[in-house]
């Protein structure tokens, strides 16, 4: 496999490699040469941002480089290096035996490019080519096989895993290690990942999609999830494993109708959307070298559309995800294993007759041997035993009492909002959701956006009168209650501390209000260029000890070496303060995580931290927990369009809060079931489904 320029990888480097300038190359990396397996001269780029000088030897095994100071700083006696590829030879080809020829080269035997990209050929095959000048021919598709099967037979087998060079902002623990080559060795890439929740399922389906897209095993792929993690999982196998999928609700695929299914070889999509007749009929034509499913106890039911849909997909590979494959009796579990591997526990009559037991629909009549047939399809790792544990978090609601022009600021423009979206008129609902989020977050938020809102043309006179009165209210209020809060709490607390906000308008605040205090910080938002998004990390981890940080910040970056978060503001998503807080409280992180949410009386916030603290304990669940109490519930709208329907109908902040409450019992419900279920695995499956416990 041919390093090229743009490739990026992580490479593992001891302080005296380092410093001599000769890392060692082992496993997969010592395929990155070229086939005839000769030293590659390349220019790399690493976290200190110059370009190095440096050959690429797999032969021996070595990287050589001359000024590794120009990679990045070494701290401690081992780390990772983060490096992209610039400039690299063009990889060397050998013709090989190919009978009469395989490619018409009558441009003799110097550099040139093929597709795109630039090859030469080995001086030893001169003779050869030169019989190809004097007007020898052979179809290109000969060559193009040759090559690929040379390919093929230089690729080392699953055993050894040739995509982990190339995954970023992960490192994959032993477990799923084991996971990934029990199913794409003894499963054969058609497996049931049913981890406990936490132990990085999603990290396992990227990389045995990494290994199979890589050997050109799997070019065709589709992935579904629940509505609420289609954008989660493209941007995670985007940073993570470098493969960049389209999502059913992309601009560009919803121009095209229904022949973007075709049209586009990537996909993310929700249930939903795929499994509606118009999708389907489409899709069910469409021959998919891998499918994915997430949360796939959402196909735990024979009879349901979503179920006989994905049992009709063409599909080479399949992976099917979910922690709790059976909640209700054991024919769940039958229907996940048919879609795997039809037969593999026979007819659903033989199977209740066997392997159920009578008067209980739960409880297997041969535990054994249950478990000894789905050792050939099902991967199940405990928390218990593979050693992944996460420390506690401890978290505090900060109640911010604000002044009096405030709470007239959020009190009237709320009710403008609600009264204005209720009638219908120029009032829209994304408009009045998204200005209610912004008065929980600052005041400087919604002013920015009531002064866009103004400068649109087609207002009704009274309207903009308003909005421009809202406008003047929020801009006066320069010195608010959160502000000092915030600048309590640094006083207070004597470490780094993350501080999330969901709006820009806030962060640049923020740093104002840093600034004017003496504090060092930095920022971090989705519009800075990555090297700059690694600057304000490196920052954050050296002297700046604030980091001010939208959304972007949630999305998969490490941060285990702070141990305080401040939601700033809070999502109406439990997801987003999960995803938030997961930057801090992950595995490997040491120390205890500390979050703080500042919240008003008498917002929407406060009443939906109520909800979330007291009835489901949200801040003590483990990480991916809360995805799994919200797929629990019964409906298909995103949590944040539920609160935004129920705040948007209820008759004021009583009725809301009454309502909102009717939710709580709904997700604590939700859990209950969960935890019922988890339990129930547990019983069933122990540790049985371990990679290595199976035959």
């Amino acid at each position: 496999m041919p390093l090229h320029p743009g490739d990026r990888f992580e490479l593992p480097v001891t302080r005296a490699a380092w410093e001599a300038g000769h890392i060692p190359l082992t496993g997969a990396f010592r395929h990155l040469v070229a086939p005839a397996g000769e030293p590659t001269p390349v220019t790399l780029r690493g976290s200190a941002g110059r370009p190095t000088a440096a050959v690429w030897d797999g032969e021996r095994g070595l990287l050589e480089v001359s000024t590794p100071e120009d990679l990045g700083p070494m701290t401690g006696a081992a780390r990772r290096l983060e490096l992209h590829v610039e400039e690299a030879d063009p990889p060397c080809f050998r013709v090989g035996p190919l009978g009469q020829g395989s490619l018409d080269l009558t441009w003799g035997i110097a550099s040139r490019e093929i597709a795109g990209v630039s090859v030469r050929f080995d001086p030893g095959d001169a003779e050869l080519l030169a019989a190809f000048a004097d007007g020898m021919e052979a179809p290109l598709p000969a060559y193009d096989l040759n090559r690929w099967a040379q390919a093929i037979a230089l690729t080392p087998g699953f055993d050894e895993l040739v995509s982990l060079p190339f995954l970023r902002d992960v490192i994959p623990y032993e477990h799923q290690i084991a996971a990934v080559q029990t199913a794409l060795n003894r499963m054969r890439g058609r497996a049931l990942l049913a981890d406990e929740v936490g132990l990085g399922k999603t990290v396992e389906a990227g990389i045995i999609l990494s290994e199979l897209w890589r050997r050109r095993l799997a070019r065709r792929v589709l992935v579904l999830t629940p509505p609420g993690l289609v954008t989660q999982w493209q941007e995670e196998l985007r940073r993570k494993f470098c493969l960049d999928f389209v999502t059913h609700d992309a601009e560009p695929f919803r121009q095209a109708g229904t022949e973007a299914w075709r049209r586009f070889e990537r996909v993310v999509a929700s249930f939903h959307t795929a499994k509606r007749p118009e999708h389907a009929r489409v899709i069910e034509e469409i021959p998919y070298d891998l499918v994915i499913v997430d949360e796939a106890h959402h196909l735990r039911n024979a009879r349901t559309v979503l179920w006989q849909f994905v049992n009709r997909l063409r599909r080479t590979f399949l992976l099917l995800l979910t922690a709790t494959p059976v909640q209700n009796d054991l024919e769940e579990l039958f229907n996940l294993v048919t879609l795997l591997q039809p037969g593999q526990l026979k007819t659903l009559r033989a199977f209740r007759r066997d392997h159920v037991a009578r008067g209980d629909k739960r409880q297997p009549q041969d535990p054994e041997g249950l478990r000894r047939l789905l050792a050939d399809v099902m991967i199940r790792n405990r928390r218990a035993t593979t050693g992944v544990a996460v420390t506690r978090r401890i978290a505090r609601t900060l109640t911010v009492e604000p002044s009096a022009p405030e709470q007239a600021l959020y009190a009237e423009l709320s009710e403008f909002l609600r009264a204005g979206c209720r009638r219908g008129g120029q009032i829209t609902r994304m408009m009045a959701q998204t200005l209610q989020m912004e008065l929980g977050s600052s005041p400087r938020a919604a002013a920015v956006t009531l002064d866009r809102l103004i400068a649109r043309p087609g207002w009704d006179p009274p309207l903009r009168d308003r909005l421009r009165r809202f406008s003047e209210q929020a801009r006066a209020l320069v010195d608010d209650a959160k502000s000092r809060a915030l600048l309590s709490l640094l006083r207070a607390w004597p470490d780094k501390l993350l501080v999330f906000t969901r709006f820009r308008a806030t962060q640049e605040h923020l740093a104002g209000l840093l600034g004017e205090a003496g504090e060092p910080f930095a920022l971090y938002h989705g519009g800075l260029r990555r090297a700059d998004k690694e600057d304000a990390v490196r920052a954050f981890e050296g002297s700046a000890r604030i980091l001010v940080s939208t959304e972007a910040g949630g999305e998969g970056r490490n941060l285990q070496f702070a141990h305080g978060l401040v939601n700033y503001d809070l999502p109406w998503n439990p997801m987003r303060i999960e995803q938030r807080i997961g930057r801090l409280s992950r595995v490997g992180q040491t120390r205890d995580v500390h979050v703080f949410n500042l919240v008003a009386p008498g917002t929407i916030e406060e009443t939906l931290l109520e909800v979330l603290d007291a009835k489901i304990d949200m801040f003590e669940l483990v990480i991916g927990e809360i995805d799994m109490i919200l797929g629990q519930l019964t409906t298909d709208q995103d949590f944040e369009e539920i609160v935004t329907e129920l705040w948007l109908t209820a008759e004021g902040p009583e009725a809301f809060r009454t309502r909102m409450q009717a939710l709580g019992d709904q997700l604590l419900a939700a859990k209950l079931g969960y935890l019922e279920a988890k339990a129930l695995d547990d019983r069933l499956f122990g540790d049985a489904l371990a990679p290595g416990a199976g035959p």
